[in-house]
């Protein structure tokens, strides 16, 4: 029997579920005999102690490299995919490719920074040897092709399941039921999405509102006031890129939302909302920040504006 299930928004089409997984080197290592001893020294129960060895300095540049580019990666893919189910997120098929551009750039600099990691080897086992002392053995570090092998970055996409084609040899009321539990539970997802995006968005405007309004406000028991960094405007630009991902049943006022975001709160440099001296400029100290001061109520306020009509575009979900 062919299923027909309900697909109103075109989810198919429109959206595509994609998947990061990744894994690194093993850096600790219980060491059962040097447990043994501290429990017997303490007089402990030797499942209850554990003695654990860095098999490497976690503080190596190189090391340090690998996982600072794995997450910058986590970290991309989680700002411009939307949450799905307890495996995939979800994003928009027109912001995918940009999406798996941005992934597979940054797979090559992981792959690069493992390859260093693992051309000095040597020396990384040289170091663990003589920091690690008597709790050092040659087993601890595996050969060089185990150590890359140890490390890596899997991409996964998905298409979206086709609910409108969906063959199963099953009862007449089994059927049904399936179509129920099938459209119950892509609305709950889709909610679930609406939720997050909702925050995401309300969080970065308010920060934005907040940072405006406070800025030259003192910071309590110091001699200096509060300030934001050029990240404001940044992040601004971000969530305006990222929301089209994000609108997978291509709601209209998400889409105007990001063009609002983009056209009202990322135009204006960072530097004239909080006032910087720039070379040339010959208005006074008092003139330019009377200037600057305007534009950061204006932008606080169109911000804000922004945050007040958050209910009217998720509904429900706000």
């Amino acid at each position: 029997m062919t299923v027909k299930t309900q697909d109103k928004y075109g989810l198919r089409e429109k959206a595509i579920l994609v998947k990061v997984s990744t894994a690194m080197f093993g850096t600790q290592k219980k060491d059962r005999e040097a447990t043994q001893i501290a429990a017997d020294t303490h007089r402990a129960a030797a499942d209850q102690v554990a003695v654990v060895k860095s098999i490497i300095n976690r503080k190596n540049p190189l090391f340090k490299k690998i996982d600072r580019v794995r997450g910058v990666l986590r970290n991309t893919h989680l700002a411009t995919t939307g949450v799905w189910d307890d495996n995939f997120r979800i994003i928009t098929t027109k912001k995918y490719a940009q999406w798996r551009e941005t992934m597979d750039e940054l797979v090559v600099k992981f792959d690069e920074a493992v390859a260093d990691f693992v051309t000095a080897l040597p020396q990384i086992k040289a170091e663990a040897r003589e920091n690690l002392g008597d709790l050092w053995d040659d087993d601890l570090i595996p050969d060089a092709d185990k150590v890359r092998r140890s490390f890596y970055i899997d991409l996964e996409t998905e298409v979206m399941p086709d609910r409108n084609n969906t063959i199963l040899d099953l009862d007449q009321a089994r059927t049904d039921q399936i179509i129920a539990d099938a459209n119950a539970a892509d609305q709950k997802r889709i909610k679930a999405l609406a939720e997050d995006t909702h925050n995401r968005v309300r969080n970065e405007l308010e920060g934005m509102v907040e940072a405006l309004r406070s800025f030259g406000d003192d910071l309590p028991d110091t001699k200096r006031t509060k300030t934001f960094r050029d990240s404001l405007i940044k992040r601004m630009a971000a969530m305006a890129d990222t929301l089209p991902g994000l609108n997978v049943t291509g709601d209209p006022k998400l889409e105007k939302l990001a063009q609002d975001i983009a056209g009202q709160l990322t135009l204006i440099s960072p530097a004239d909302l909080r006032g910087d001296k720039v070379t040339g400029d010959n208005r006074t100290k008092a003139q330019i920040e009377a200037a600057a001061a305007t534009k950061r109520e204006e932008t606080a306020n169109a911000a804000q504006a922004l945050v007040d009509d958050l209910d009217g575009i998720f509904g429900d979900a706000a």
